[in-house]
């Protein structure tokens, strides 16, 4: 079963806010969905196709689709092209695969889903939204380009993996969780970080209250990188030497930063 296709009937003109637009939804044709400063009826913008409940797809994306799998609890959710702002904010279940780019705050508040985005990135990856003050507490995040400035501000827990660079103030307040970079960092990472870990390939980008440790054979770090098929991937299952730094020490924090080797 392929699941139902949303395919847009043409350009849009307003952004669209598609909350509610999920794999297992009844009805989507008449699903009252934002467009612009009104409501319109998903069908008015989009034809719907095929069946079954457990994934939807959205053969056509733009980034003005704003909210695509917000609050996501189960099933799998396919874009073919780029999505706007908070793609999978809340979501608790079940996946997201964009094969595109997204807009800022991505993984917003996610808190089990698991979500792969092939290109880049806006700012505030996996980072809590207006008001609230948990970002990321679960789940796992892949973005294959670079991600914008504040990435994973605030988490939590789960793990995000940003295989090219990442902006300034990666990982601000960082709280837990597991954060891992391929490319370069901007500056300012880390700064405010209480807990949790950075997987790095290099120091440089690491905020001032960060300080050397030392190298050291750390067998948790291959049991870390082996649960996760993105950081393996990155990384190399057999990982276990790095050179730490711990910090943010400016704020007392007990995270580290651990920088491996190509």
């Amino acid at each position: 079963m392929t699941g139902f296709v949303l395919t847009p009937r043409g350009a849009f003109d307003a952004r669209v806010d598609l909350t509610g637009a999920l794999p297992g939804a009844s009805d989507l044709e008449r699903l009252s969905i934002g467009y612009g400063f009104r409501r319109v009826a998903l069908g008015d913008l989009f034809s719907v196709s095929g069946s079954g409940a457990d994934r939807l797809t959205i053969a056509g994306g733009s980034p003005l689709l704003d909210r695509v799998a917000a609050g996501l609890t189960s099933g799998e959710l396919v874009v073919d092209g780029d999505v706007g702002a908070e793609l999978a904010k809340g979501a608790t279940g079940g996946s997201v695969v964009v094969n595109g780019s997204a807009g800022a705050y991505a993984a917003s508040e996610l808190a089990g889903a698991h979500v792969t985005i092939s290109g880049d990135v806006g700012e505030r990856l996996g980072a809590a939204g207006d008001g609230a003050r948990r970002g990321l507490s679960s789940g796992t995040v892949v973005v294959g380009g670079s991600a914008g400035l504040r990435a994973g501000e605030r988490q939590r827990g789960g793990v995000i993996v940003v295989k090219g660079d990442v902006a300034e103030g990666a990982a601000t307040d960082l709280i837990a969780g597991t954060f891992a970079v391929g490319g370069a960092l901007r500056g300012l990472a880390g700064r405010g970080m209480k807990r949790g870990t950075l997987l790095l390939r290099s120091a440089e980008g690491l905020s001032s209250g960060f300080a050397d440790a030392g190298e050291h054979d750390l067998v948790m770090l291959r049991v870390l990188v082996r649960r996760s098929e993105a950081l393996a991937e990155l990384f190399g299952e057999g990982l276990t030497r790095a050179r730490r730094f711990a910090g943010d020490l400016n704020v007392a924090g007990k995270g580290e930063a651990l920088i491996v080797s190509a």
